[in-house]
């Protein structure tokens, strides 16, 4: 049960209007003690419409619109006690019920009256010689008309409704039809052919417009790149940077009077460097190999890990379960795996994919047909080496956990080696099953650190070195202690220092490497500073890989106020690690606990208790860490509704909003509807 309300004028309605706010899924119970007795009304929610009412009342159950009305009535008595209840599943009650739907009042336009073509108000020869045209045009058209044939000759029906009923069928299969003949791709060439055969029969449009649009997602799969995320997520660093260094080079040409005869694409062009390549049958990074791993402390444990399962797969470490924040090297590490098994043995069957390709080829595969759900299958769970990258991307996707479940059990039971990465261990990835933590855990987990000095310097050495370049050792000296905690920021800080120097004829020295990168500001100066910004009465997007920078905002920004934190962790370990001092946790998850506070993903629900708590106490933090769930949960545009109603909230008090989420995990576009709505801040 999400929240109570109390009957009265208009409750029901307002209570139902409040729901489709939030496109909610569930129902609304009404229980009403009257002189009558006892009375229990039921109305179905789906994605904040009433679709069913069922009403009982002295042993007399009602349902459909005359059960609507009665739960109605009771809802406008004081007495009368509501409870909204998230879930529900519709199929057991639609059976139970078969006349509980609401049926919807729709005005139609009544079409104009035609005129009744001359044949057909003739009789005999010249009407029948009417039917027979039109059958003809229709078979001239592509259409089968044997069965309509058969059916007119038998007599058994009303020719008129016949052919008109075979018409309305034909305005609807047109258009499929039309589509049809636009669809190209040599791989389903033998599926097109065949729901080309079946468009002929028009009464079969429902099946073909099904069909037709599995297809179009189909085709739409083979022909994106393999890893959008990823590939667009490098796309998106690129532009940024190549804007931020054009807009460098335009204003020193300015300032020395000379023309500024370059485009952006041409910065784009120099600080891109050699883009990585993936091999077509493995989808492995061909760059990605132990040879060009530099090691070092912070590395060094799963460096040696990823050695020992490519010498001796399945017998090491089964799994092996690599953890670390972005662009430290586990991706890397989990190719050079792969390279190395395939160096020795080239016809063993490697397979890498990222968690949510794995994801998306689940999906597509159950909604095409059972033979392609068996051919994803044997694909994976024929593999010799399964390579699962950013495995924390299976946060909250039940049947995608319960598919790779399967999988895991079959690859381990046949001696197959498992390696998996992730930014965090298994325990703290937000909602995944505990059969899965289980077998993750039960071999080996690697963890890697945020390199130290002398191995960011031996990175970009190696790299300078690769690339052919000659660069003075005090500028990489710069550069290695300005960018601590992140390879992939360390290897774009020197890319654009290299392309500046490159595009402006200038040699590489420290001073220029200190103007191209005067925006990177200093280790921990960006927490610092967005502790000096946060303030009452504001909403904060925080921007981070995993959360971490925002538990010490949330503890800065509660001094002298209460806090309130929703969170996706477990909050022993949360309130341990941050050294949090929070007020209250609640755990966002379907699980019971005993021994901490949940909280079910329900928006309706969680908007209730961050109100109350603001009710309670003047000033605050509120800080909800979980909005992938959420939206994995509900729909991403309830979502949006429900944290603009936090927002309205926040601006009108003494509370500071934050909400934490990862660019790595949600959609680009979501993350840009979401940045319209709230200050940004990133780390």
């Amino acid at each position: 049960m999400v929240r109570r309300a109390a009957g009265g004028t208009d409750a029901l309605k307002k209570v139902l209007v409040d729901l489709k706010r939030y496109s909610f899924t569930g129902y609304v119970r009404t229980l009403f003690e009257g002189d009558a007795g006892r009375s229990v009304g039921y109305v179905v929610v789906v994605d904040g419409t009433p679709e069913l009412a069922i009403h009982h009342a002295r042993g007399q159950t009602r349902a459909g619109k005359v059960a609507l009305k009665s739960v109605w009535e009771d809802s406008y008595a004081g007495a009368c006690e509501m409870e909204i209840h998230a879930k529900v599943d519709l199929d057991p009650v639609r059976a139970a019920f078969p006349n509980a739907g609401i049926e919807r009042v729709r005005k139609e336009m009544k079409a104009p009256a035609k005129e009744t073509p001359l044949e057909e108000r003739r009789p005999g020869k010249a009407r029948a010689l009417g039917v027979r045209e039109q059958l003809r045009a229709w078979r001239d058209a592509g259409y089968s008309v044997d069965q309509l044939t058969a059916t007119l000759d038998a007599g058994e029906v009303d020719p008129a409704k016949a052919l008109a009923e075979f018409e309305a069928a034909v305005l609807l299969m047109e258009p499929l039809r039309n589509e049809l003949d636009g669809l190209h791709e040599p791989s389903l060439d033998g599926e097109i052919g065949a729901l080309r055969e079946r468009a002929q029969d028009p009464t079969a449009h429902e099946e073909v417009a099904r069909s037709l649009a599995r297809l179009k997602e189909e085709i739409e799969r083979i022909r994106k790149p393999p890893f959008p995320a990823m590939e667009q997520g490098r796309e998106l660093r690129l532009q940024d940077r190549a804007r931020q260094v054009f807009e460098m080079i335009v204003r020193h040409r300015q300032a020395e009077g000379k023309p500024a005869d370059i485009s952006e694409t041409d910065v784009a062009k120099a600080l891109e460097g050699k883009a990585p390549t993936r091999d077509e049958r493995t989808s492995l990074i061909r760059q990605y190999t132990f040879d060009t791993f530099i090691v070092g402390p912070s590395n060094r444990f799963a460096h040696a890990a990823a050695m020992a399962v490519a010498k001796s797969p399945h017998s090491a470490y089964n799994p092996l379960f690599i953890t670390s924040g972005s662009g430290l090297g586990k991706t890397h590490l989990l190719n050079a795996i792969g390279d190395a098994i395939l160096r020795e043995n080239p016809y063993a069957h490697v397979v890498y994919v990222t968690a949510e390709g794995f994801s998306n080829e689940f999906h597509e595969a159950m909604s095409m047909s059972m033979s392609r759900l068996n051919e994803f299958r044997a694909k994976f769970r024929g593999a010799d080496v399964a390579l699962v990258d950013d495995a924390h991307f299976l946060s909250g996707k039940g049947d995608v956990q319960e598919e790779l479940f399967h999988t895991f059990n079959d690859l381990y039971n046949a001696n197959k080696q498992i390696v998996l990465t992730s930014d965090r261990p298994p325990k703290e990835i937000p909602d995944l099953e505990d059969r899965l933590i289980t077998r993750f855990e039960s071999g080996l987990i690697a963890d890697i650190q945020p390199p130290e000095y002398e191995t960011r310097l031996a990175i970009l050495k190696r790299r300078v070195r690769d690339a052919g370049g000659d660069v003075d050792e005090e500028v990489l000296t710069f550069l290695a202690r300005r960018v601590e905690s992140n390879i992939r920021e360390l290897g774009g800080a020197l890319n654009r220092v290299i392309a500046f120097s490159s595009l402006m004829d200038q040699p590489v020295s420290l001073d220029l490497a200190k103007e191209v990168l005067k925006d990177l500001a200093e280790p921990e100066a960006g927490a610092r500073a967005a502790e000096r910004d946060i303030s009452p009465g504001h909403s904060y997007l925080i921007e981070e890989d995993r959360p971490e920078q925002v538990f010490r905002l949330l503890n800065v920004s509660a001094q002298g106020g209460r806090s309130l934190l929703v969170t996706r962790s477990n909050p022993r370990r949360v309130r341990e690690k941050h050294d949090l001092r929070a007020d209250r946790i609640l755990w966002l998850t379907e699980r019971e606990s005993g021994s901490v506070e949940t909280i079910p993903p329900s928006l309706e629900r969680i908007v209730y208790v961050i109100e109350e708590f603001m009710k309670a106490t003047q000033r605050g933090t509120i800080l909800l860490d979980g909005v992938e769930y959420l939206v994995s949960s509900n729909s991403f545009d309830s979502v949006l509704k429900f944290l603009r109603r936090l927002v309205d909230h926040t601006s009108e008090s003494q509370f500071t909003l934050l909400v934490s989420v990862s660019t790595k995990t949600m959609k680009e576009q979501e993350i840009k509807n979401l940045e319209r709505e709230m200050e940004v801040l990133s780390f």
